[in-house]
């Protein structure tokens, strides 16, 4: 199997699960490979034979990307190192949720979810610890018997009973003393946490080092109060954001093949995303929209003076 075969396994899963997918791109070195939307979820995938393929730079682009469009990343893969990821267990690289494709088949076909989850020292799983409290309390079992019960301390049994991970052994034995279903399935779904540094790292990134149209139309939508993360890895140019709106901004001084290829592909990510969307071009064009995506001219962009000019602009030309 290759990375498109893999992709393409990926998109067929999703599908089958009742997903609207992103159209296919396979643009080399993008942080995405599939944007899909179920219900109200959004969730942005890359899908990779080797874990060592997700860099932490495009990690940290990735989560801020899904931040903004209020989506959850996900990574899929099949190696760790020189070993096959195990399926139903959910792994971590670099603060993304990792699984295997067929931990994905399994959750999103089948409805079983993973209850193993991947951590330095070997597998966890999560106990629901208010039933493990409840339960030890009213059978009147102290801290200690249960630790002794468990092989471990007392002091590991009170860290469960407030929400830490235990060996999987452990949860298995303490279900069978205690009588009751303690493990809890885990959700890779759910939206990782971003940390403060790597917003930072993103939005850190000096628009000095983009020039001609790029810069200009950056500097254009910044002096009118507009938030810029570029993206360097996306088929789009910029998230542009005001208080109240996100635009997936696209840039472009191609030709007219180009840019009607350009607009197609954020034309489609813009449904998938729910998110407004625009392209700034070098020059006039003949028309004002394409694909439903407002047109906008640099000169022109240069002139307006208010965020709201802008929201009108786009308004007129869909």
């Amino acid at each position: 199997m290759n990375r498109l075969q893999l992709i393409e396994e990926v998109r067929e899963v999703l599908s089958k699960g009742g997903f609207y997918l992103s159209q296919r791109q396979y643009q080399p070195g993008t942080v995405f490979d599939v944007i899909g939307r179920k219900d109200d979820d959004l969730f942005v995938i890359r899908a990779s034979l080797k874990a060592e393929s997700f860099r932490p730079e495009d990690s940290k682009e990735m989560k801020v990307l899904c931040e903004a469009i209020d989506a959850t990343p996900l990574y899929i893969s099949i190696l760790g190192g020189q070993r096959r990821l195990k399926e139903g267990v959910v792994y971590s690289r670099n603060g993304i949720p990792m699984i295997h494709p067929q931990t994905l088949e399994d959750m999103v076909i089948e409805g079983v979810p993973p209850y193993v989850f991947s951590a330095p020292g070997g597998f966890y799983v999560k106990m629901d610890s208010e039933i493990l409290r409840k339960a030890r309390e009213e059978k009147k079992i102290s801290l200690s018997q249960l630790a002794d019960v468990a092989k471990v301390s007392r002091k590991s049994i009170q860290k469960y009973e407030k929400g830490m991970g235990a060996d999987l052994e452990v949860a298995l034995g303490l279900e069978e003393f205690l009588d009751e279903d303690l493990i809890l399935p885990i959700n890779p779904f759910e939206r990782a946490e971003i940390e403060e540094g790597e917003r930072e790292y993103v939005e850190s990134i000096e628009l000095e080092k983009y020039s001609g149209l790029e810069r200009s139309i950056f500097e254009s939508l910044k002096s009118i109060g507009y938030k810029i993360v570029p993206t360097c890895k996306c088929p789009f140019e910029a998230i542009t954001e005001d208080n109240e709106t996100v635009l997936l901004s696209g840039i472009t001084s191609q030709g007219d093949k180009d840019l009607k290829k350009k607009a197609k592909v954020v034309s489609n990510l813009s449904d998938i995303t729910e998110k407004e969307s625009v392209i700034f071009l070098q020059t006039s064009y003949r028309r004002s929209n394409i694909e439903g995506i407002p047109l906008i001219e640099k000169e022109e962009l240069s002139k307006i003076e208010d965020r709201k000019k802008v929201t009108e602009l786009m308004d007129d030309r869909k």
